[in-house]
């Protein structure tokens, strides 16, 4: 999810904060503000992966476009997790020690009521437990012969747990069994990779979250590598290489984001601006994949696929 959101009277508690971690969230400390009249906006980033981050390329690009100047209208002052979701309380300390106006942070997902965000935040998410079900269905269409599919999903992805009962009741329905396999960091995706390949699995859907978006190219390389059909949830998976991806562009999002920092920069609460969802959906096949992998792409899914990369 991508958010913002924005705390009252510039009291900003540590309990307030860690609730705002997960999704991308933006906060402002006003008291901070009201301190620096006319000076540039303290713009804090929480990025759950490393550097290079494209999406605060993406967050810069959308500000410039809405006429902010960095270093003159604003600042920016990021701070990076590596990987590692048990950092992230420390980096917020150090953001709010910052003094900063606005914070916005990459992170996992999480269940908001999106006509009235509350919890001092707004923003974009991506959450849609209907994609998960289609997902498998249009996996098994793909590979009919499937009946066991690996699930690799990140557990602290706070959409987790509910998009795995979903996505587990779907393929139960179409006479598939789910196994999944859980990576907190990039640091368990080598263990993860030789369970799955131990486990020869038919097919493999890959939960999109930061964690697998960050390491999109090393999953992709892996299902290439080992010859399994793999479904994802966002396109920038099937961009590097990914067989079929249902779902989202994420980072196009990150640039929509620059529109609630400036709604909060300017005074709006944020707790009252609702949370908005993606709603372009797009089923992409990679076509060169596919004939790589050997794999016949039924006529009935290359009819419904709003994109082909040939």
């Amino acid at each position: 999810m991508t958010g913002v959101g924005l705390g009252q009277g510039g009291a900003v508690s540590r309990r307030a904060v860690l609730a705002l971690v997960p999704g991308l969230v933006a906060l402002r400390a006003s008291t901070a503000r009201a301190q620096r009249p006319g000076g540039p906006a303290r713009i804090g980033w929480l990025s759950y992966i490393s550097q290079p981050d494209v999406g605060l390329t993406n967050l810069r690009e959308g500000l410039g476009e809405l006429g902010y100047v960095e270093g003159k209208s604003y600042v920016l002052i990021p701070r990076f997790a590596d990987g590692d979701f048990t950092r992230l309380p420390r980096l917020v300390d150090e953001l709010m020690a910052e003094r900063i106006d606005v914070l916005v942070s990459r992170g996992p997902s999480v269940d908001y009521s999106l006509a009235k965000p509350g919890r001092n935040m707004t923003g974009i998410t991506f959450m849609a437990l209907e994609l998960s079900a289609k997902r498998v269905e249009v996996l098994k269409e793909l590979v009919p012969q499937a009946t066991q599919i690996a699930l690799l999903s990140n557990p602290e992805h706070a959409g987790e747990l509910a998009e795995y009962k979903v996505t587990e009741d779907g393929a139960r329905r179409i006479g598939a069994t789910i196994t999944r396999y859980l990576a907190r960091s990039p640091r368990e995706l080598p263990t993860v990779f030789d369970e799955i390949r131990a486990a020869r699995p038919g097919a493999m859907l890959v939960f999109p979250d930061s964690l697998t978006l960050a390491r999109r190219q090393e999953i992709v390389d892996f299902a290439a590598r080992e010859r399994i059909p793999s479904m994802f949830g966002w396109t920038e998976f099937t961009d590097v290489g990914g067989l079929v991806s249902y779902g989202p562009s994420v980072l196009p999002s990150f640039k929509m984001l620059a529109k609630f920092v400036d709604k909060v920069l300017k005074g709006a609460e944020a707790g009252k601006v609702p949370i908005e969802q993606v709603s372009r959906i797009s089923l992409t096949i990679n076509m060169t994949t596919a004939r790589r992998m050997g794999l016949a792409v039924p006529s009935s899914i290359l009819a419904r696929a709003d994109r082909v990369i040939e």
